[in-house]
């Protein structure tokens, strides 16, 4: 990335520090393509690996093995030689990942799969399977969800405390509830004999429903993120991270609109952080129900309720008693918790008190992002400093 003149420390130190936090896109010059993908390095060859390990079928000798991994190597360098010598780049590459680089990685098992005589479904299976999880991976990367995830630390717990706090006010009514529907043998013929699919779209729909409710619910408060008003409040926050030396140099804080995946990318950190909250209380209420029907539900209830033999994931003798883990049982106890989960966003937005406790510091941890990147963009708005490089995403 270009570094324009001034301090350019502190611009370099906020730049890593907006990775960190998840929010890459608020970097003046970051490329959502070349700069990703360079980051996703590590992954595009775990994924090569992977993809060639699915090609290798444990039934071959390892004698055909050996010439399978190679044609997949061979496949995959020859390839990435010449495109970057039709493109005027070293044979080798440089220091960049672009869009033809991942994509020979990701394709070349697909490639190697065609090469080595596998049939055209199963080559199409390959490269589908290859190119949807390099697109998890590539979203993932591009809105910073995993660096937000891994610094979470200290943020993280606190804000697991402050929603245990809301949820031991908001839960009882509905734990009542789902205590009694625990019990009824309807709800578990209805959730124990759901085939994988069915339990996963199940739980797929609860995590829609509140990603819904959080998005829709946190609109007012998204629109005063994306444009920091310019105080003292500002400056204070400003002063809590590492623009500080921006503030203390004495820049004047501007906060140009932010482009569409700018936002995307607020929202984002924002939704993240709050969904992990809430899918820590749908995890709770799930364990705690899973550990109660280890206590209660034994195999013959189990069977009269679902109205055929479980299928016993564990059994353990105890005192003489048969303690179960049925699959029933875990889908009776995931579907409890991602219902609870969802009734808890919902309570959690809809009262003014939990809605204080719920967001509060997280809206703080944001603002304060939002208040460095304001004296960051004011630093590069400075008379005298160059604009940024070819890559910028300036809106």
């Amino acid at each position: 990335m270009s570094r324009p003149a001034g301090p350019a420390a502190p611009l370099a130190e906020l730049e890593e520090w907006f990775l960190r936090r998840g929010l890459p896109h608020l970097q003046a010059d970051y490329d959502p393509r070349e700069d990703t993908l360079t980051r996703l390095r590590p992954a595009l060859l775990f994924l090569f690996a992977a993809g060639l390990a699915v090609v290798l079928r444990p039934d071959w000798p390892w004698w055909q093995r050996i010439p399978a991994v190679l044609v997949g190597l061979a496949v995959a360098a020859g390839v990435l030689i010449g495109l970057n010598l039709v493109r005027g780049r070293p044979p080798l590459g440089g220091d960049r990942v672009g869009f033809p680089e991942a994509g020979v990685l990701v394709l070349a098992p697909a490639l190697a799969s065609a090469v080595l005589g596998d049939d055209p479904g199963r080559v199409a299976l390959v490269a589908a399977g290859s190119l949807a999880a390099a697109a998890v991976v590539y979203v993932l990367t591009s809105l910073g969800v995993v660096p937000l995830l891994l610094h979470q630390g200290r943020p993280a717990v606190e804000g697991l405390v402050a929603t245990a706090s809301v949820a031991v006010r908001a839960l009882p009514p509905l734990l009542a509830v789902l205590l009694f529907l625990s019990l009824a043998s309807e709800t578990w013929r209805a959730f124990g004999r759901l085939e994988g699919w069915r339990f996963g779209s199940v739980l797929i729909g609860f995590g829609l429903l509140s990603g819904v409710i959080l998005v829709l619910g946190l609109a007012r408060e998204r629109r005063a993120l994306y444009t920091p008003a310019p105080g003292p409040e500002l400056e204070r926050d400003a002063r809590a991270t590492p623009a500080r030396a921006l503030v203390e140099a004495g820049v004047a804080p501007t906060s140009p609109p932010l482009n569409r995946i700018a936002r995307i990318n607020v929202a984002t950190a924002l939704m993240v952080s709050l969904g992990s909250r809430v899918l820590a209380v749908g995890v709770a209420v799930g364990v705690a129900f899973l550990v109660f029907g280890l206590l209660i539900v034994d195999r013959q209830l189990t069977t009269e309720w679902v109205g055929e033999a479980p299928h016993v994931l564990l059994a353990v003798d105890i005192s003489g008693r048969e303690v179960i883990v049925s699959e029933a049982l875990v889908r009776v106890a995931g579907a409890l918790g991602g219902f609870a989960a969802l009734y808890f966003v919902a309570v959690a937005l809809g009262d003014a008190r939990n809605r204080e406790e719920f967001l509060d510091d997280e809206l703080d941890r944001v603002r304060r992002v939002m208040a460095a990147w304001s004296y960051y963009r004011g630093a590069l708005a400075a008379p005298g400093a160059p604009p940024p490089g070819p890559g910028t995403t300036l809106p």
